[in-house]
């Protein structure tokens, strides 16, 4: 046993370093110019199915979440997530209309029950992603990298049927950008290069009431309280040569210059409720909401005119659920899956060419049982629209594939001898 658990944590260690490293390009959009980037939904993959709904429990005695850090007090068996996302897009804006692709390692995670009243879980994400490109006869502009999270949640409940839950998140990552005025003879290059750091506390509660024999309602909240990201880097501006179509070699000593700036994030309240029958069916409704984000320094280049661009408070609704036509059918599989659908309508908190960013998506999802233990394979299949080019001058028509490995089982059972 010993043996086993010692390869059990050099596995997920080196899964978090290469999972890290491998967070370099998520997204392909002009918007992820703006701040630290395109942020990213904190729902697994089969709450992403459901809308974003992931504030009140479902189905969480056998599956880790972590979005509502009150949920892990529900957790009965040892979790291993796994997250792979592909997200393809169809960009229009003034500057660049294209199409994307790209394919990501977006979760990585690890939960444990402490006894029959708490969780404990430690993972790795990616929180928000820059990566966009615009290409010209006279312009280059370019830029790429990552804020990855690690998070450490641990839910417990305090007396029957009520649950708290805390959570520590800290930020990190790199971003490097390229604006190049090119095809002539000296190219002038300006480069950026920095790094992010921040902390971020959650807080989360969870209430559940039998309002019947089998159905069961429940009442969920976390918020996020108020925090700073901030970055430091450095800038060169030179002149160069274009040896290539989008490659230059410098032939001046650059000006170089510092960076340095900071986003202030206000306090994010999450609250939620939902009804149904434990591994049968679930339905619940969730509402969001984020006080204006800002900016100051000269880091968060937004690459938009104060004109175009400005933000405001930020909302999101879920709608969705799930059914499971019957969880322990031995004979017809398909009884056995868990089918999911949801819907979210957000106003993302920007504001483009004078007119709110919204951005409406539909999600269906399903979750396969494998394995003789409690584990799942969750596919989510996700499309919607970011922006529309009527109001913003910017749309966004995206669908995204995800799939994620939930592995569990029953670690530390004492083994009786009979």
């Amino acid at each position: 046993m010993k043996q086993n658990l010692n390869n059990i944590v050099v596995g997920l260690v080196t899964l978090f370093f290469v999972s890290a490293k491998a967070q370099e390009q998520q997204v392909s959009s002009l918007l992820s110019n703006v701040g630290t980037g395109t942020t990213f939904s904190e729902a697994t993959m089969a709450e992403k199915a459901q809308g974003d709904l992931s504030v009140v429990g479902n189905n969480n005695f056998e599956v880790l979440t972590f979005t509502n850090p009150a949920l892990l007090s529900d957790l009965q068996f040892t979790s291993l997530g796994v997250d792979l996302q592909v997200q393809s897009a169809d960009v229009s804006s003034t500057e660049a209309n294209f199409k994307s692709s790209n394919t990501t390692l977006s979760n990585l995670s690890f939960g444990v029950p402490l006894g029959i009243k708490g969780g404990f879980a430690l993972g790795l994400r990616v929180h928000s992603a820059v990566g966009y490109e615009v290409d010209t006869n006279n312009f280059y502009n370019h830029g790429s990298g990552a804020v990855n999270q690690i998070y450490a949640g641990l839910g417990y409940e305090i007396f029957k049927n009520f649950s708290l839950g805390v959570q520590a998140n800290v930020y990190f990552g790199e971003t490097t950008k390229r604006q190049a005025f090119k095809n002539i003879q000296k190219a002038t290059v300006y480069d950026q290069t920095y790094n992010v750091k921040g902390l971020a506390t959650k807080v989360g509660a969870q209430y559940r009431v039998n309002i019947s024999e089998k159905v069961m309602a429940q009442v969920g909240a976390y918020g996020v309280l108020g925090h700073q990201i901030t970055a430091t880097g450095t800038a060169r501006f030179y002149e160069a040569i274009q040896t290539n179509k989008n490659t230059f070699s410098m032939i001046d000593n650059p000006v170089s210059s510092g960076l340095s700036g900071t986003q202030d994030n206000s306090f994010k309240s999450v609250f939620g409720v939902g009804l149904g029958t434990y591994n049968n069916w679930f339905a619940g409704v969730s509402y969001e909401n984020q006080g204006a984000t800002t900016y100051s320094g000269n880091t968060f280049n937004q690459g938009f005119s104060d004109s175009q661009l400005s933000f405001e408070s930020r909302s999101k609704i879920s709608v969705g659920g799930y059914i499971i036509p019957k969880r322990y059918a031995l004979k017809n599989y398909l009884n056995r899956v868990a089918y999911r659908a949801g819907f979210k309508y957000e106003n993302t908190g920007t504001v483009l060419n004078n007119e709110s960013l919204k951005n409406i998506g539909m999600s269906f999802g399903l979750g396969l049982p494998i394995g003789k233990r409690i584990s799942y394979a969750n596919f989510t299949l996700e499309v919607g629209k970011l922006g529309d080019f009527s109001k913003n001058k910017y749309e966004e028509k995206y669908i995204n594939i995800g799939v994620n490995f939930s592995l569990s089982d029953k670690w530390f059972e004492k083994r009786f001898i009979r």
